[in-house]
């Protein structure tokens, strides 16, 4: 097998016309895969050298976040915390230090774990993804990335994810087999634009539910523009047992998660914060 290690995109997207190789974004779940024999890539290009897919900035009302910042790197950033505390909070539960180290935002959309902890909140924000190929670049919704099957064609990089600054508060929450290290079992991302104590445009994101981490539509008909207390909260845990029997229908965890989800959805309504980090 062929190793790669291009510094630039175009070099990067070069190398994947003409080797047939699989990009390397953090690679902790891949190696994995690799070790299993579920994946058997012929060549690996690794991205790890290219300094600018690892950014996290403010562009033109949006926050950029490149496709190989790692999971430590959001979870220290105050431009994170600050207009996205959604995904904050996912980067402070994901995996071990060393596992967050390692792990990448990009990678973490490329493999489409069922329980990628960083896709709830990014679906929640109404994140865009930025794609580059030989085809040229495209930035889709990744609420629409996700209905896509594949979910990316061959030699397609992912540049990067563009979260749009409207001023949202965010919060997050999952439920694991056990506190340390825990893969989700279940995870709910909440955000909301705040008028007084109105919340407005809810967006509700689920992961570990179903096939991939899917954006609730019903949420934002049902919770839109109301109080946000503890009617709304109820109303919101009922919505949320709703969605997920639907989602998981007579699977064996269906039970289970449709009452555990409550006390998760709670626990994310609860950690909505402000830009001062105070809970709303």
């Amino acid at each position: 097998m062929k190793y790669y290690q291009p510094r630039s995109v175009s070099d990067a997207l070069e190398i994947a016309q003409t080797s047939e190789g699989t990009f390397l974004a953090g690679g902790t779940d891949l190696v994995l895969h690799m070790q299993t024999g579920k994946a058997q890539p012929l060549g690996l290009i690794d991205l790890g050298k290219i300094s600018e897919l690892s950014e996290i900035k403010e562009t033109d009302g949006y926050l950029d976040i490149g496709s190989m910042a790692t999971f430590a790197d959001m979870g220290r950033s105050e431009l994170v915390l600050r207009n996205a505390s959604a995904l904050w909070l996912a980067c402070q539960t994901m995996g071990s230090p060393q596992i967050r180290n390692q792990a990448t935002l990009g990678g973490n959309l490329g493999n489409c774990s069922p329980a990628a902890d960083g896709l709830p909140p990014l679906l929640a924000l109404g994140a865009e993804v930025h794609l580059i190929s030989k085809k040229g670049d495209e930035v889709v919704s990744l609420e629409t990335l996700l209905s896509r099957s594949p979910l990316l064609a061959q030699e397609t990089l992912i540049r990067g994810f563009r979260i749009p600054l409207k001023g949202l508060k965010s919060g997050f929450a999952k439920l694991g087999r056990r506190q340390a290290l825990a893969i989700a079992r279940l995870s709910v991302a909440v955000a909301v634009e705040m008028d007084g104590s109105k919340a407005g445009n809810v967006r509700v994101a689920l992961g570990a539910v179903g096939r991939r981490a899917f954006l609730s539509e019903s949420f934002s008909q049902k919770l839109s523009d109301g109080e946000l207390n503890g009617v709304w909260i109820e109303r919101g845990v009922e919505e949320v047992q709703r969605v997920v029997r639907e989602a998981l229908g007579a699977r064996a965890s269906a039970q289970y998660k449709r009452v555990a989800v409550s006390g998760v959805f709670r626990e994310a309504v609860s950690t909505l914060i402000s830009e001062g980090g105070k809970k709303a």
